[in-house]
């Protein structure tokens, strides 16, 4: 359902030019005002996107009910508004932002394992061929014993 009274007060802080304007967008030619929005309560989706846009608002912002927390004053023909995200988004983004932490300390670990594993590898190396000297070493003494 439509928050007709955000609507009121969102179009009573514009300017006349700005509010002739609207009324253009949404009803073109017709002589339908703002009313039109008390009378009717299936408010279509056309309608809906051109207040979104006009105020650059998403189109849930319009709902009764939203998830939106807003402070809207209108005075002086000037349209003041401070809309925030709801507790659910903050939530969410803040979740997501510790997955993120958790994803970069479980590479970073991941990126240890693997120098470890390489240096393992090199230190082996190095005995193997310290093991394949020893091995020559001893074909050579075997083979003088002969």
């Amino acid at each position: 359902m439509l928050n007709t009274e955000l609507l009121d007060n969102l179009y009573a802080g514009l300017t006349k030019e700005q509010q002739q304007n609207l009324i253009t967008l949404l009803f073109k030619n017709s002589k339908q005002t703002m009313n039109y929005f008390k009378r009717t309560k299936d408010v279509g989706l056309s309608k809906l996107e051109t207040l979104s846009d006009f105020f650059h608002m998403p189109i849930d912002y319009f709902r009764k009910g939203n998830s939106f927390s807003s402070n809207n004053v209108s005075g002086n023909n000037n349209y003041v508004g401070n809309v925030s995200l709801s507790n659910n988004l903050l939530i969410e983004n803040q979740s997501l932002r510790k997955e993120l932490e958790s994803v970069k300390a479980t590479m970073e670990a991941k990126d240890e394992n693997l120098r470890r594993a390489d240096a393992l590898i090199q230190s082996k190396d190095e005995i193997i061929k310290v093991m394949g000297g020893v091995i020559e070493d001893l074909r050579k003494q075997l083979s003088s014993k002969e």
